[in-house]
This record gives structure tokens, C-alpha cells and sequence, in this order.
């Protein structure tokens, strides 16, 4: 490896305690094991280890075993801890579409995820709109938005299917009259709200046999029924035992994007391939399992010492919020928590390595320092960011977050094993395991709040400064924190409560909640109605 005379001695300096041969020699059987773990976890057989596949139980039963053989126990008599979420929708079996009495397979049609669960039917001819009828119209208006990758077709469908609502149509069913080369597909994770009326889509082979040359009139019934999609993710821990007051928890998920199903992938190829995750998050799984026997090895007494590799962070960081909810993790008991997203990919000629979660404990800034000589360091000093720390954050737990950055394989089938720098990630556990050695000896840091990051998010004129629960389906927005100063802590919002309505809108999902939240500026003063324990409350609000 080429080091830089700076980084060369500092990287001397970190390890002058002990014999030269000896690490050296560690140093390649880590890297060995790396090679191993990454090439395991990113291989094609595990098939992007998508939350709830066969391939995710496999990364997780690997996990298992890698603690077993090290003598690491499980955290309470378990490793592997389940748990259970609606995500997205899907076409129930009750669906049923009907023209001229030939029955629609999904093939040919299927309704779209905003429509509503209802019956409608009648006799229609294409593009008449009657009050009380069915609308057959057209989803494309001309050849060019039919060949257009980016034409917004959802969007397009959902304002009409609005319109058509509003003057009392039964129902709407579009229909390609171009043959579309990027034909619609059903949007299981629509952010759409559900409308009051039944909607449908019909391809073009079925605008071609029944549609095109009609003139007197076609006999249309629909039935749709749209199921919410349970769903099954797992959480791995293991844990050291010392019998101290508090525990220290290292994490990092090991799920990833199986073929890209969820919507998150930013592949743009229609061949379906696999999203293998080498750097996002193999790498962080793999640093995981070594932390976790240097730890043992190293005999750090002064925590206990809480290992979980998260299911579902890819999906919203599902998997560390139900660990928390579910094992009751609280900042009574925990120290802090460290968090490893990426750090695969650490590049020779920056060096460069984002810290997250610095100003969450007045701690960190000394800790951190050895880390800044070795690397150039990016601070970040917020608590809340794209991955799983966010969720020990808003439980009051101090926490850091290591990444090397991002890069353009990013949630793309390429982000493969042999693109990791193995030396460069080894080079970052080694940081990781000092500061932990060294927090070992250290009273629990003092938690403190901080100013929520800017990355990653929507902007708009003002913020009500919660964090969405991305996990809830119902009616409304729940909240899943608050940040502190903000318009929602001042108002007296709590984690749990339950945004039905914003100003004079009433909030249906996340995207009313947004449409609302654009209407403010700062300064207005407004009202936010919550459900609280079954019960509605009123708050005034004003924004900043």
C-alpha cells in the first residue's frame, strides 16, 4: 500500500506497542478475513440479501456462526430476533378486471396502488368523462411521451384520477394507445395516496384487440382489491457480558437491495440483476465481526459490549428502530453507539473518512483527534443521518458514525467485492478499536442534542423538526422523534403521536404531510392536530 509520509507514520505510531512481525501478520490474517466475510455477504448466492429473502437468512445465519466459532454469546439467549412490518402493497387475489367479457390477467392490466378498494362498472366509450360513469381515457397524449424514460406517468395518472374524483366519475381506466417502450408497472411503495374511487390500467395489446376499433360502446366491470404487504426482517445480536452498570453497542445492517424491488436502486437498466452491496453494507457487517472478537480478545472489562447487525435499514431504518422498541434500549443502560455504513471504500489519495454524530456527547471531539491525524477527517456533527445511529440518537444515546464516502456505484448492481480497499477498511476498524479501548477506561459520555443534518433531505421554507416513522401505514404521520428547539418540541409533540392534520390540511400520509408543510413560510402560526393515545389533541405551532 502507497501511504503518504504522514499517514505512513501515523499508521506506525498506532500500532508501536507491539511487535512489528506480529502485526504485520495480524494485520494479513484480518485482511484474509475480510476478503472472506465481504466476498460471502456481496456474492451473487445471497442474491442482495433484501430484507425477508432467503439470501438475508443466510447473511444472518453466516453472522451466527462467525460469533459462534469466536465464543461470543448471544444477547439474551438469542441471536436472531424477528420482527414484523407492513411495506408497500400488492394485488389481491379478489382483483378482478373485465372488458367486452374477456377477463384482464395482470399480464395485460392491473389497478394502480392508489386506487381504492371498490367495485364499478357500466358501459363506456373511450375518452366520454360522465358524472357517475367510468372514465376510459388515455394515459399517454402523443408518441413522445410514450417513449420518454422520465415522462412521470404515475403522476400524470394520479392528478387526472383527482379531477375525476371531484366530478363524481365511478371510477378511471387508462389505457396505452402507443405502445409505450417504458410501459407502467404497479408501484408497490406509491407515495399516492389511497383515492375514493376504483382505478385500472390496460396495456396496449388490450387497447390493440377491444379498445382501438370500438365505436358503439364497451362493457367494462372492475373489482379491485389492494393488500397491505406484511413482511419479515431480522435483527442479529451477540453480546460480551461483563457485568457493568452499562452497555456499549457497536452495529451495522447487513441487509441490501436483493434486484432493486423496493425502489431505491439507482440502476437504470431494465435487465434485472443483483444488488450484491460489497461497500454498502458488507463492509460495515464484515468490520462488525472482527470489532466484536477484538473486543473478547482484548478484554475490555470497563461495558458490556452489544453487537447487532440490523435487518431492513435499506427500507427506513426499520430493523435498529424495532431493536430499540422491542429490547426496551434506552440511555439508562447504554453508553453510546457506533455505527459503520460503508467503509469499504476509503480512498488512498484523500484519505478521507466522515465522522458522524460528533456533537451528540462533548466526548467526542477528544476522542476523534487520534482518528484526524490518521485520516482527513469530515465532521459531522449531527446525530441524525441516512442509517441506523439515527434510531439510538432519538433514544438519547450518544452515538458516531463511520463512512468513507460515497461513490458511483452507490446502490447499483456494481458495488461488488472487489472494489473494496481492504487495507483501507482495516485501517479504519483499527481507528474504531482504539477509541472503543479507550472509551473502555472512560465514564459513560453525557448526551447532547444536535442540529439535525441537511443531507439526504427535501427542502422547504420551514421545518416542524420531527422525524417521520416510515414504517407506519396507517392514516396520518407518525411521529418517530423530535428535535429539540425545533417548532413540533415547542408545540409539545412526543415520539409516538400522530399528525392527522397541518394548518387546513388534513394529513393522509407523507405526502399530504409535505404538501401542507409547503404552504408555511417562516413566521406563520398555525395548528397541528395529533392523536395521542386514541385521543385528538390540538397544538399551536409556529414556525421559524
Amino acid at each position: 500500500m502507497n501511504f503518504s509520509t504522514r499517514n505512513y507514520l501515523a499508521f506506525a505510531l498506532l500500532f508501536l506497542s507491539q511487535p512489528i512481525f506480529a502485526q504485520s501478520k495480524a494485520d494479513k490474517k484480518a485482511i484474509t478475513q475480510l476478503k472472506t466475510d465481504i466476498g460471502y455477504l456481496a456474492s451473487d448466492a445471497l442474491e442482495g440479501r433484501r430484507t425477508g429473502t432467503e439470501g438475508e437468512r443466510r447473511a444472518g445465519d453466516y453472522i451466527i456462526q462467525s460469533y459462534e466459532r469466536a465464543g461470543i454469546k448471544s444477547f439474551r439467549g438469542k441471536y436472531r430476533y424477528d420482527f414484523h412490518f407492513i411495506y408497500g402493497k400488492n394485488i389481491a387475489a379478489a382483483t378482478q378486471i373485465r372488458l367486452q367479457g374477456k377477463d384482464i390477467t395482470t399480464k395485460d392490466g392491473f389497478p394502480l396502488p392508489f386506487s381504492a378498494n371498490k367495485q364499478a362498472n357500466g358501459d363506456v366509450l373511450p375518452e366520454v368523462m360522465e358524472q357517475g360513469g367510468v372514465w376510459l381515457i388515455p394515459i399517454y397524449q402523443s408518441q413522445d411521451e410514450a417513449n420518454d424514460a422520465h415522462f412521470d406517468w404515475e403522476k400524470i395518472a394520479y392528478e387526472k384520477c383527482k379531477e375525476a374524483q371531484k366530478q363524481s366519475a365511478a371510477g378511471v381506466v387508462f389505457y396505452d394507445s402507443y405502445g409505450s417502450k417504458f410501459a407502467p408497472e404497479f408501484n408497490p411503495h406509491s407515495e399516492y395516496e389511497a383515492l375514493d374511487i376504483p382505478v385500472a390500467f390496460l396495456g396496449h395489446d388490450i387497447y390493440n384487440e377491444l379498445i382501438a376499433a370500438n365505436t358503439s360502446g364497451l362493457d367494462i366491470s372492475m373489482n379491485v382489491a389492494l393488500a397491505k404487504t406484511d413482511r419479515t426482517g431480522s435483527n442479529i445480536a451477540a453480546y460480551i457480558d461483563n457485568k457493568a452498570r452499562y452497555t456499549v453497542v457497536l452495529g451495522a445492517h447487513y441487509d441490501h437491495l436483493g434486484y432493486g424491488e423496493d425502489g431505491s436502486s439507482l440502476y437504470a437498466g431494465k435487465e434485472k440483476k443483483i444488488h450484491n452491496g460489497a461497500d454498502d453494507n458488507a463492509s460495515g457487517t464484515a468490520a462488525l465481526l472482527q470489532l466484536a472478537q477484538w473486543v473478547k480478545k482484548g478484554k475490555l472489562k470497563g461495558y458490556n459490549y452489544l453487537f447487532v447487525s440490523f435487518s431492513a435499514e435499506e427500507l427506513g431504518l426499520l430493523g435498529s428502530k424495532a431493536f430499540i422498541k422491542e429490547e426496551g434500549i434506552d440511555s439508562t443502560h447504554t453508553a453510546y453507539m457506533i455505527n459503520m455504513d460503508m467503509v469499504g471504500r476509503l480512498n488512498d489519495s484523500t484519505h478521507a473518512l466522515t465522522i458522524g454524530g460528533v456533537g451528540t456527547s462533548p466526548v467526542w471531539a477528544n476522542e476523534i483527534a487520534p482518528a484526524q491525524r490518521a485520516f482527513k477527517v469530515n465532521i459531522d456533527s449531527s446525530g441524525v443521518g441516512p442509517s441506523d445511529h439515527t434510531s439510538f440518537y432519538y433514544a438519547n444515546i450518544p452515538v458516531l458514525f463511520y463512512f468513507t464516502g460515497t461513490h458511483s456505484d452507490y446502490h447499483k448492481p456494481t458495488d461488488k467485492a472487489d472494489k473494496i480497499n481492504y487495507e483501507g477498511e482495516l485501517e479504519v476498524m483499527h481507528s474504531i478499536y482504539d477509541l472503543v479501548k479507550n472509551m473502555d477506561a472512560a465514564p459513560k459520555p453525557v448526551f447532547t442534542p444536535t442540529k439535525q443534518s441537511s443531507v439526504g433531505r427535501v427542502h422547504f421554507k420551514v421545518t416542524l423538526g420531527i422525524m417521520p416513522d416510515y414504517s407506519y401505514q396507517e392514516e396520518g404521520v407518525r411521529v418517530d422523534g423530535v428535535s429539540e428547539g425545533k417548532a413540533a418540541d415547542k408545540a409539545g409533540l412526543k415520539a409516538g403521536d400522530v399528525i392527522i392534520k397541518l394548518g387546513d390540511t388534513q394529513v393522509k400520509s407523507m405526502q399530504s404531510y409535505m404538501e401542507a408543510l409547503s404552504k408555511f413560510k417562516a413566521g406563520d402560526k398555525t395548528q397541528v392536530v395529533i392523536r395521542r393515545d386514541g385521543k385528538e389533541k390540538k397544538f399551536p405551532v409556529q414556525f421559524k
